[in-house]
């Protein structure tokens, strides 16, 4: 075997890291039971998910949501995905349209989704791994 055989060999599990996470991380907040509307209701409620016009995209409002959930320390990245996946399982469970907007549904999903990715990003630069993923990218590598 060769140097840069054995260089890669020793690189293989590094790199499988952050793909690992990508894969598990999605899994990890299944709901195993799909909540009731009420449920959905009740925990947008409590997760003080804004009531978003459907009219329009009220840019301002959803940012302020978005920036809130990024930046609240008590929600682990599992949570996130949990809650993610509840409001995945909301969309289908929840059809009432006189009592339901699916739009507050979508939009929480896009704000736990950028705070777990910003969670990602946080990683990957606190272990030195950018460089790496720019390289690669760089490479092709996707």
């Amino acid at each position: 075997m060769n140097e840069n055989s054995r260089r890669l060999n020793v690189m293989k599990p590094r790199l499988l890291v952050p793909l690992l996470l990508l894969c598990v991380i999605p899994t990890t907040g299944q709901v195993e039971h799909a909540p009731t509307p009420e449920q959905c209701r009740a925990d947008v409620n409590a997760w003080e998910v804004p009531n978003f016009n459907p009219s329009f995209w009220n840019e301002e409002q959803f940012l302020s949501f978005a920036t809130r959930v990024i930046h609240d320390r008590s929600l682990t990245a599992k949570a996130l995905d949990a809650r993610n996946a509840e409001l995945a399982q909301c969309l289908k469970t929840d059809k009432s349209l006189l009592t339901a907007d699916p739009n507050r549904y979508i939009q929480a999903r896009q704000a736990y989704f950028m705070a777990e990715l910003a969670r990602m990003a946080a990683y990957m630069e606190r272990h030195n791994l950018m460089s790496q993923f720019y390289a690669e990218d760089e490479q092709g590598k996707r």
